[in-house]
């Protein structure tokens, strides 16, 4: 497990809201309902999983907490329906929380019986359009974010020049900035 004293976490039970540690009880009470939600979910379970049920987008998913409770990196799953992506992160944070490191690059396994997921770094850009529960728990940076990633039908991976034609409409290319991702629903929609 990553050294939790060397690195920076800036969320709401680390800082309270700009307030001390020690006072993050009485800071509580005045966080909205989602960031005491979040700060629960946290304290008590180590993570919790914010679904997004996508309108004019695919759903997805997203882990907060577990950059505060073991210094990992963040999971987020784009592209599944919203129940199961849900699922599937909190699976990945189980591992995490019995002492994986997720690095990307990483594949793993056993998570989903159809097929291994793949993990690519998220560039800072796609942060304010995809993850705001976990800004507001985090309140500022630095908290990392990791992709997990799902094969075509022919067990290519996003980035694979061979992938499936079309098969990147769920999942965007989330390693690259905003700005140069080819054109998309993802680039191209509002987001949460």
């Amino acid at each position: 497990m990553p050294d939790l004293l060397s690195r920076e976490c800036h969320c709401l039970l680390c800082e309270g809201d700009g307030e001390p540690r020690r006072w993050w009880r009485s800071a509580e009470r005045s966080w909205p309902d989602r960031e005491r939600r979040n700060a629960r979910l946290v304290r008590e379970y180590g993570w919790g999983v914010t679904g997004v049920l996508g309108t004019t987008l695919p759903d997805w998913a997203y882990s907060i907490g577990l950059w505060h409770s073991y210094g990992s990196v963040e999971v987020c799953l784009l592209g599944v329906p919203q129940q199961r992506a849900m699922v599937i992160v909190n699976t990945v944070g189980q591992f995490v929380r019995d002492g994986l490191t997720l690095t990307p690059d990483l594949t793993l396994m056993g998570v989903v019986d159809e097929y291994d997921l793949r993990l690519a770094p998220v560039h800072d850009s796609w942060y304010e359009a995809l993850f705001g529960a976990a800004i507001d728990y985090y309140q500022r940076p630095p908290f990392p974010v990791v992709q997990l990633l799902w094969p075509d039908t022919s067990g290519r991976y996003p980035g694979d020049p061979e992938r499936e034609r079309d098969a990147d409409d769920a999942q965007p290319a989330l390693w690259l900035p905003m700005n140069e991702h080819p054109r998309s629903m993802w680039t191209e929609a509002p987001t949460a």
